[in-house]
């Protein structure tokens, strides 16, 4: 980046680096997906993107790195909720993911920030969500 001068950087990392991130009534989540699936099972993908969120804060790159929630499918973007570092929503679209990291090239409220990235106006089923990410998309 720096040979091409390059500057701004916006990158994906997850919400669940935020030790503090629980959804609001999201019990089962919290409970029972999040111990199990995300600080077990994911564990070796968040490691690599804690080394990847470490390397980048290190760096003397306008960086900003967004970590969105549960990742799903939908047409359009939405009016999405941004904050810094953790937000409380359990799913964010990948069409309102692409557009707040689009945003971010004329927005400087997260420069050198964490910014979390929430979907408020739809909502998939998590057993929905699960299968079409885990199951379908393998076939």
């Amino acid at each position: 980046m720096h040979r091409h001068g390059v500057q701004r950087l916006v990158t994906v990392s997850s919400s669940v680096l935020d030790p503090t991130w629980r959804p609001t009534g999201e019990f089962f989540f919290n409970n029972v997906l999040d111990p199990l699936f995300n600080r077990r099972v994911g564990r070796t993908a968040h490691e690599d993107m804690r080394r990847m969120e470490s390397l980048v804060r290190e760096s003397d790159l306008d960086w900003t790195i967004a970590r969105p929630s549960g990742l799903f499918d939908h047409p359009t973007a939405t009016r999405y909720e941004v904050a810094e570092n953790v937000a409380d929503g359990l799913f964010t679209a990948r069409a309102d993911l692409a557009a707040s990291m689009l945003a971010q090239l004329t927005d400087d409220r997260f420069v050198q920030r964490a910014m979390a990235v929430i979907t408020t106006e739809v909502r998939p089923s998590i057993a929905g969500l699960l299968w079409r990410e885990a199951v379908a998309k393998k076939k």
